[in-house]
């Protein structure tokens, strides 16, 4: 809270006194109006600093609320209103300022207005936002500004008021195209494993062996052959996919709702909903601090994909963290329901220190890993110009030692890694996803 003097009360404070010394030292008898505009003028000081005195009162009794969406998609837009209800007898005429998260855009309306909050009143203040970034966004206080009548004197307020909102990604189009859609199209038929079993699609015609059901038997087959045949189908396979999804600081590199973890967040769930389509289960953990590290065992359906959608708009970023793939490794392998072999999909940048030696731990339990990483320079360098692109430059070549050796520990511990850009995220993914349901499944 801050109560200061303008320049304009300064500058009425210096005449006033300016006024009286001349009216005081003059000798004549027409230097006394001098006097008395020098006396009127500094009991008008003091009156206006009393009445606005009175009004700060009243705004430190103000009650004031900020109402919006808990949860919306990020194509949508967040509908907020801030209400000021005054209690007190005095109008309160205030310049207000609501400070609206930075990943946030003014879509109508105005954060910024001189409301007049009548005496037994209230006023409200609303306006639209549309957000460029996916997780946890959250507002910053209410600013008052509070003058007297001439502007000799202002009072500033900022009232914390604790609101924040999650923005689930859509996942529906990766960036703005229909290079989900073209996936999905791709692999959208059914996709059948090598292994042989109980299935629909034919596979193969073999001779009969004791034990096979008396069902699959091929009579056509058996009467030219004149030998019992039994029709096999491919094995209809289901997968288990885990993703550990890094929220650490070096994935907020890129601009404003263009960051890798952005892109990353959409990838996710799109995957979260093709894998419901087909019936296969997922579950989510998240690379981080030890509060940011939680685990979505695997299951499917919707209520799943509602779960995981949850998580992402809530992400927030956390402190880069050595042992963040570790932690992540452990609980997943502990509260992630996890039976039998599955398929881990680590989406991270390679751009801090990180252990990677907990994956070979995944490798010996037969699972499969994959490693997903967004390539920085693919979501940063484009738009740079100038200074800009040099300082870039070097960050980058400094950035490629950490990544270089990391991408060699990987590779000793047999983990495969895959980078990707803007373009070709959630392609990839899916890539990765099918090639494993044709081997035969997780």
């Amino acid at each position: 809270m801050v109560f200061k003097r303008s320049p304009r009360g300064s500058a009425v404070l210096l005449l006033s006194a300016v006024f009286i010394t001349l009216g005081i030292v003059g000798s004549s008898q027409s230097e006394l109006p001098l006097l008395y505009l020098g006396v009127g003028l500094l009991i008008y000081y003091y009156v206006s600093k009393l009445v606005l005195e009175l009004k700060i009162s009243a705004v430190n009794r103000l009650q004031v609320a900020r109402d919006l969406p808990a949860r919306i998609d990020e194509d949508e837009k967040a509908d907020v209103t801030v209400s000021m209800i005054n209690s007190t007898f005095l109008r309160i005429g205030a310049e207000v300022l609501d400070n609206y998260p930075p990943f946030c855009r003014l879509s109508s309306g105005t954060n910024v207005a001189i409301v007049n909050i009548p005496a037994k009143g209230f006023s409200r203040l609303g306006y639209s936002l549309s957000t460029t970034s996916v997780g946890t966004q959250k507002f910053g206080p209410l600013r008052l500004l509070v003058r007297d009548i001439a502007g000799l004197f202002f009072y500033e307020r900022d009232i914390d008021i604790q609101s924040r909102m999650e923005v689930t990604p859509t996942g529906g189009e990766i960036p703005r195209g229909a290079l989900a859609g073209l996936a999905l199209a791709t692999y959208g038929g059914a996709v059948t494993s090598r292994r042989k079993g109980e299935g629909f699609d034919f596979a193969d015609i073999r001779k009969y062996q004791v034990g096979d059901p008396y069902k699959r038997i091929e009579w056509s087959s058996t009467a030219r052959s004149r030998q019992l045949m039994v029709r096999e189908n491919s094995l209809e396979t289901q997968l288990n996919v885990m993703v550990a999804l890094d929220v650490t600081e070096t994935m907020a590199y890129g601009e404003a709702g263009q960051t890798k973890l952005d892109y990353s967040a959409r990838a996710v769930a799109s995957l979260a909903r093709y894998l419901a389509t087909r019936g296969d289960s997922m579950g989510l953990t998240l690379l981080g601090g030890t509060d940011s590290s939680q685990v979505i065992p695997l299951a499917h359906g919707r209520v799943q994909v509602t779960r995981i959608l949850r998580t992402l708009s809530g992400l927030t970023f956390a402190p880069n963290d050595p042992r963040a793939v570790d932690t992540a490794v452990r609980r997943a392998i502990a509260f992630g329901n996890i039976k039998g072999r599955a398929l881990f999909l680590v989406i991270t940048d390679l751009d801090s220190d990180v252990d990677l030696t907990p994956l070979r731990q995944l490798l010996a339990m037969k699972h499969e890993v994959i490693l997903i990483s967004p390539y920085t320079p693919l979501f940063e360098a484009h738009g740079l110009k100038g200074l800009d692109q040099v300082l870039y430059a070097v960050n980058t070549a400094h950035q490629r030692i950490a990544r270089r050796k990391l991408l060699k520990d990987a590779s000793r511990i047999g983990v495969k890694v895959f980078d990707v850009g803007p373009k070709d995220f959630f392609p990839k993914i899916i890539a990765r996803v099918e090639d494993l349901r044709r081997m035969g499944g997780s």
